[in-house]
């Protein structure tokens, strides 16, 4: 996979920019872990991204603070729940406390600024200040009934710190900001689309870009990514550098090229699609799309292609940093925000309200420095705020700041973990668009529980049911798991100072035990 140029010999100032370790952090958005062979997945093609697995340390327990984009983010910067940085929702959306990512010395960007590292940021923000074509989103209402709240308000990566490129908002897959246009008029190339596939889902589509490969977002990020870090390593001190890609999210655009892979290949139903239901909570049906799986085929056919391209985009950086004489001293963390349904459970879509692996668990791989641990795979369960920490601690920055909910598994590169490393992980639910929805989802052992506030809650055994078609939360048989998991669940919220504790507890432990 690797290109000649990667056997280019160093320069001086390359050689003095490699004294500490490098950092760059991937990032995809609405990433399913089966797109990936480390993973268990056999359809998707991602070979650089399957290259990068064999040199990486592979959580195979890693999960999302929260499966919608804003919060998840949000977590990343602060080392917090939402329930605590209070971005509970996404952005200028009913249930956020919080619309703009406020500017504190907990961010990530601010603690390392003290370092002597270069920081950059590319791609999908989705923390403040929507961008042009969202002005007139049905998900914005804030911003569009009353600019006046939002007015002299502004929190985007340049405003905390980092060097690099604002893309206020959702960005709906980046192709609409002014500065990709540009890109693509300074290169004779003209965004076209073709074969338009929807049906599936709300106003979700798929379709087929024509244009050049240099013409995608993708390319265009991974060049913005490469300029930035040239720029940085001319400096003669270590970089982080966060990229992050606006796919494979929904809209789902493949490139030709990549679309070819998939056209002929057969995609059978997921093991879940038959799910009828039946003893599940009724919120699922927000997300309800097509009952017919041949409406899901064309859509996860986009939306592997559209992976496939993300993947040579990352290929082509890893060769850059090869090229520089960078890749060897850079540690790479590669993560996706949350997952992604495409009809699981019967036909659900989107993400939130449920809390299926699909949606929930993450991939997570982290390529270590030259000497600072080797390939393995690693079973404790980590989460988002766990990132936070461990990129502070990666880059020399010391402890998360007080309160924070994440702690290092930088030792975990080196097959080292504290003794007292949690036995669970939590993942927050609050509803999304114009709909706040309290959940809780606690995994531990070979058990996972949800909280549904005013709904059924729910209980699978992950061992003799991994693709959670069972819910045992009324099974007689299953009632001293479902009451050590609430245990579990309300000792966890002590731990985290969540406000929630005296309300689950009062529906729970005191009236829930059976």
């Amino acid at each position: 996979m690797t290109s000649t140029a990667s056997m280019t010999s160093m320069t001086s100032t390359d050689k003095a920019a490699t004294s500490r370790p490098n950092i760059l952090f991937i990032q995809t958005d609405q990433q399913r872990t089966d797109t990936l062979s480390a993973y268990g997945g056999s359809v998707c093609r991602t070979p650089y991204l399957d290259e990068l697995a064999e040199e990486s340390v592979i959580f195979d327990n890693a999960y999302t603070s929260c499966p919608v984009c804003t919060p998840a983010r949000a977590s990343i910067q602060t080392g917090l729940y939402p329930f605590k940085h209070g971005m509970q929702t996404n952005g200028y959306g009913m249930g956020s406390m919080v619309q703009e990512l406020p500017d504190t010395p907990r961010l990530l960007s601010r603690r390392l600024e003290g370092e002597e590292i270069s920081l950059g940021y590319t791609g999908k923000w989705h923390l403040g200040t929507s961008g042009p074509e969202e002005r007139y989103s049905a998900n914005n209402l804030a911003y569009i009934r009353f600019p006046e709240l939002t007015a002299g308000i502004r929190s985007l990566p340049t405003d905390v710190g980092y060097e690099g490129d604002d893309f206020g908002g959702h960005g709906l897959g980046g192709m609409h900001y002014p500065e990709f246009q540009a890109y693509l008029k300074e290169r004779g190339l003209e965004w076209s689309l073709i074969n338009k596939v929807s049906g599936h889902f709300e106003n979700h589509f798929s379709a087929e870009l024509t244009t050049p490969v240099e013409g995608t977002v993708e390319y265009y990020l991974v060049d913005r990514a490469i300029q930035h870090i040239d720029r940085f390593r001319e400096r003669g001190k270590p970089f982080f550098f966060s990229l992050n890609f606006w796919g494979p999210h929904e809209p789902y655009i493949a490139p030709t090229k990549h679309l070819d892979q998939y056209r002929d290949v057969e995609i059978p139903p997921w093991p879940n699609f038959g799910d009828d239901g039946i003893g599940k909570p009724s919120i699922h049906r927000v997300k309800q799309g097509s009952s017919q799986w041949e409406d899901f085929v064309p859509h996860i056919r986009h939306y592997y292609a559209f992976m496939s391209s993300i993947d040579e985009q990352i290929g082509r950086l890893l060769d850059f940093l090869k090229a520089r004489g960078l890749y060897d001293n850079t540690i790479i963390v590669f993560t996706a925000d949350h997952g992604e349904s495409l009809g699981i459970h019967g036909g659900l879509c989107d993400k939130s309200f449920y809390m299926y692996e699909e949606t929930c668990r993450i991939p997570l791989l982290v390529k270590p420095a030259a000497g600072m641990g080797s390939p393995r795979r690693e079973a404790r369960f980590v989460g988002t705020c766990d990132i936070h920490a461990t990129l502070l601690d990666l880059a020399g920055a010391g402890e998360p700041s007080a309160g924070s909910d994440g702690r290092s598994f930088a030792p975990m590169l080196q097959g080292e973990a504290p003794s007292d490393w949690p036995d669970c992980i939590v993942t927050e639910g609050a509803g999304l668009e114009n709909l706040m929805y309290t959940q809780r989802m606690l995994r531990r052992g070979r058990f996972k529980y949800v909280f549904n506030c005013g709904d059924t809650d729910e209980l699978y055994d992950l061992e003799s049911d991994p693709h959670e078609l069972v819910n045992l939360i009324d099974d007689p048989g299953s009632r001293d798991d479902a009451n050590e998991m609430k245990r579990a669940l309300a000792e966890w919220m002590v731990r985290h100072e969540d406000g929630l504790l005296k309300q689950f507890s009062r529906l729970r432990l005191v009236n829930g035990m059976k």
